[in-house]
């Protein structure tokens, strides 16, 4: 018998995490982190409570003791991608559980380096697998990381292959044709899946009645902006997802087309940057300058004579208190002039916070007379169409919605029906904490 279990990301957008057991042994898909129950807690403290027991109390991890008892039976943990709602809660979490976790080459770099950051003993084995590797976790387990894109590289759909069947766990995805950096979704794969039980599926977008479009798009809109602007005696700042390389490659080629030097600002820069270096993806270090700690980022903008030879790429793109961007206009990092260029090639993570904290951003550039570039940004999740075409290539018996909110969920259901999935019967919208029996 398989059974699974929503331990986090069900009806709610972060702390991705599901328990996933066959007979008596369990496979935990990704340890992810909810960023704004994190974030609003450590924000304002720098010595602050991280114990396991603090971090479940402020529902910034997921709650493990929902599956006290299968802990001990655990053969794996498998991360499916490096972004922090995915893999963030690792270093809090795993040490509890006696296995290796397994995860792409990027993945586990970028695991290695938050454990470091976090100062955190982990004891688990760390397994990197190439994409599209299969490997056996028990005598009656096999995973499969199967190669699909999104906004981070080396991103897997994880099958977990049984003598029951195969549940298959898309969290998350797009289908990009035009990925300008790292493989394209391996379809080809997708198509042979044979007797998927179910498919556990991100459904953030599942309102949008679109296809997503590809990151190949976004690349467009940020060389239209940076080569079609008049930016002649303007600084160039550009914040965008410190995880987001391919991004990143083309703001590089870009800068040089402009004869600007590049400058990296940012602690959480420099950790993916270097993690993809340290797994041979890039080798942007020899292409740009890399400034991680914020008394050099300050020291470095202080001393810069002539911001107009370079483009800074920081953090801060959702307007975080504590970020280079923030102290670059609040705390006179930089002396901003009249129509120097501020572009977030992102979107806005919808919250509370993050919504109030970037208007206060913007609403101090506009005082400063700064010009500024919104949305210069594709998503890495799939809309309604991806999520589409994505069933029509596995053909699950069952779906399992996730990564996305009950009224988003909800929509959703509107496709499962149109694919001729019945709710209650074939698709099933899950709680955190709620078991999950297939026969």
């Amino acid at each position: 018998m398989i059974e699974i279990m929503p331990i986090g990301g069900f009806r709610e957008v972060g702390k991705n995490c599901t328990a996933i057991k066959v007979d008596n042994e369990v496979i935990i898909l990704d340890m992810g982190l909810h960023l704004q129950h994190y974030i609003d807690y450590t924000q304002d403290e720098d010595e602050a409570d991280l114990s396991l027991e603090k971090l479940i109390e402020i529902k910034a991890v997921p709650d493990i003791n929902m599956i006290k008892d299968w802990i001990p039976l655990t053969k794996a943990i498998c991360i499916s991608h490096a972004h922090l709602d995915h893999v963030g809660a690792a270093p809090f979490l795993a040490s509890k559980f006696k296995c290796p976790i397994h995860g792409t080459p990027y993945t586990i770099e970028v695991l290695k380096a938050l454990i470091a950051d976090k100062e955190i003993r982990v004891h688990n084995k760390l397994i990197s697998h190439d994409a599209n590797a299969m490997f056996r976790v028990s005598d009656n387990i096999k995973i499969e990381f199967i190669s699909v894109t999104h906004s981070v590289v080396h991103t897997a759909l994880v099958a977990v292959h049984t003598k029951y069947g195969t549940v298959v766990y898309a969290n998350d995805f797009k289908l990009d044709n035009q990925p300008t950096l790292g493989l394209k979704s391996n379809i080809g794969r997708m198509k042979e899946m044979k007797n998927v039980k179910a498919l556990i599926i991100d459904s953030l977008y599942a309102h949008k009645p679109i296809k997503t479009p590809s990151e190949s798009v976004a690349r467009e809109l940020l060389r239209d902006v940076m080569l079609s602007t008049n930016s002649k005696g303007k600084a160039m700042i550009i914040s965008t997802f410190s995880s987001h390389l391919a991004r990143i490659k083309s703001i590089l080629e870009f800068s040089k087309i402009l004869n600007r030097q590049v400058v990296f600002l940012g602690r959480s820069i420099e950790k993916y940057i270097m993690a993809g270096e340290r797994c041979g993806i890039v080798e942007f270090s020899k292409q740009a300058k890399i400034i991680k700690y914020r008394r050099e980022v300050q020291k470095f903008l202080k001393n810069c004579k002539n911001p107009e030879d370079y483009v800074f790429v920081v953090t801060g793109h959702q307007g975080e208190p504590k970020s280079v961007l923030a102290r670059m206009i609040f705390n006179n990092y930089f002396q901003f002039r009249t129509e120097d260029i501020v572009i977030f090639s992102c979107h806005v993570i919808p919250g509370e916070a993050n919504i109030k904290n970037r208007e206060i951003m913007e609403t101090e550039l506009k005082r400063k007379k700064v010009r500024i570039f919104r949305d210069i940004h594709v998503s890495g999740h799939g809309a309604r169409e991806d999520q589409r075409d994505l069933i029509n290539l596995i053909e699950p018996q069952i779906l399992l919605p996730a990564h996305s909110e009950i009224n988003v969920t909800e929509q959703f259901l509107e496709l499962a029906e149109e694919m001729g999935y019945k709710e209650n019967k074939n698709v099933f919208i899950l709680k955190n904490g709620h078991k999950f029996k297939i026969e």
